[in-house]
């Protein structure tokens, strides 16, 4: 090839992939500070288990009381049209570190990768949307607490936003498949995003978890959303150690034992502008038996001996009025689960009895004017345990912020914080830091109260 020829091939590929270029849309969520606490050493944050409602919910609230570097970064693009269809790509990394320096290495996650198809037909399917691929499927959350309870992710497929010419009522189906996880561990801590990478564990055992929704029922006062999971059984191999007499391991056995599917349900009511005071309230209830979860996802590890029921009410309030110089949002929560497995009729692990949960969150924020503010949070969980005693976590956060706007919801926020927190002898110790909270602070070990300080950023975009 001549130079010249070369040179055109060159001129004529650049100006292919200008015409291939698409636009792409960047956004994401990040947060990250510093701080110590009354005992001294690392940032202190503290939290109890929850049952029913998962480990976010036992901190009582979670402002004053983040002890990571978070982030999630999007990128979406527009792939073009054909026959009215358009096509979209959304991907999103995220990573996750302990903030105790400058430089942490940590292994970012593929969180979502999806393309979605839209107007993929006429009629009830005009506005319809194809999808694949793996994403975060209709999650719904409570910020003040950072807890999702809709949270069904993963890899699957599915169609939504299907015209059911009920009030503006809408169906969606999603078919998502979740398999046995093992994470290779280099940083010895297991904890999640710390130096670790997702391989597969057993690749015989994976649950089908059939995801139905029918979505803004017009009820007059507010709208109804109804979900429906059903997760399908899936077998999957048990391996036991051979040992010799004198208890050193010879071999192996495996034996291939039945699954355990289940069904959750869910029922929200959302109401926006309640009571003349701007934003919106949602008061959730759910239910959830054996293999299936009350966040909407399935448990891929549940065999044929676990057995599982549980149930919860959620009360979510935002509220905006306009005039005011005072927002915020209120969280209640209460829940009961019991979780235990059965082999050879004796009882392995968990509560014969329910467990149960009542948590209380408020975050009323005030402020002075369109930058300077200043938020108050004040919340509780309690737990009365299927056996042992009752345990329970008050936390009282106050917290300074300069943010980009006067609304609850106006991010990025620069804030400092002092948190109080007081607990009884039965929580053990709450008192941990890192991400995920999983490395306790030892210095906090028999005491029942402690406190923190800090600064945070956090944004989105």
């Amino acid at each position: 090839m001549t130079r010249k020829t070369k040179l055109f091939a060159a001129v004529v590929a650049a100006l292919s992939a200008q015409a291939w270029a698409v636009p792409v849309d960047f956004h994401g969520y990040l947060r990250s500070g510093s701080g110590s606490g009354s005992e001294g050493g690392n940032v202190a944050c503290f939290q109890i288990n929850a049952p029913a409602f998962g480990g976010d919910v036992g901190r009582s609230g979670r402002l004053g009381n983040e002890c990571d570097t978070y982030g999630e970064l999007a990128f979406d693009a527009g792939l073009g049209e054909t026959m009215g269809i358009g096509f979209k790509l959304h991907t999103m990394v995220a990573f996750g570190s302990q903030q105790i320096q400058d430089y942490e290495q940590s292994v970012p996650a593929w969180r979502q990768a999806w393309i979605e198809a839209t107007n993929v037909g006429s009629g009830a399917l005009a506005n319809a949307t194809m999808w694949a691929g793996k994403r975060f499927y209709k999650r719904h959350d409570v910020h003040i607490a950072d807890f999702f309870w809709s949270a069904d992710t993963g890899p699957g497929a599915g169609i939504e936003n299907v015209d059911l010419g009920m009030g503006g009522a809408k169906f969606s189906y999603a078919l998502m498949r979740n398999g046995s996880a093992s994470f290779g561990n280099t940083g010895g801590n297991s904890n999640q995003d710390l130096l670790r990478a997702t391989t597969i564990d057993n690749p015989g055992k994976a649950i089908s978890n059939h995801d139905f929704r029918i979505e803004g029922i017009d009820v007059g006062m507010g709208s109804i959303d109804l979900g429906a999971n059903f997760v399908l059984k899936n077998n999957g191999d048990t391996v036991t150690d051979i040992k010799d007499a004198s208890g050193k391991v010879v071999g192996q056995s495996r034996k291939t034992i039945g699954g355990k599917g289940g069904v959750g349900l869910t029922v929200a009511h959302n109401y926006s502008n309640p009571f003349d005071l701007g934003g919106f309230n949602s008061f959730v209830f759910q239910y959830a038996n054996d293999g299936a979860n009350l966040d909407g996802t399935g448990k891929w590890w549940a065999d044929e001996n676990v057995k599982y029921r549980g149930w919860r009410v959620i009360e979510h309030l935002v509220f905006e009025p306009k005039g005011s110089d005072w927002n915020g949002a209120v969280f209640f929560g209460y829940g009961k689960e019991r979780l235990y497995n059965e082999s050879n009729g004796k009882l392995n692990w968990g509560d014969r009895k329910d467990s149960s949960t009542t948590t209380l969150v408020v975050r009323p924020v005030y402020h002075f004017n369109e930058a300077y503010s200043v938020a108050f949070e004040a919340g509780t969980t309690r737990v009365k345990p299927g056996t042992g005693d009752s345990y329970y976590l008050n936390k009282f956060t106050i917290a300074p912020q300069l943010s980009a706007g006067k609304g609850f919801w106006a991010r990025p926020v620069l804030r400092a914080y002092y948190t109080l927190a007081n607990w009884n002898k039965a929580a053990g110790n709450p008192a941990a830091t890192g991400r995920d909270l999983g490395v306790e602070l030892p210095q906090y070990r028999g005491k029942t109260n402690g406190s923190s300080y800090g600064v945070q950023m956090e944004a989105w975009w």
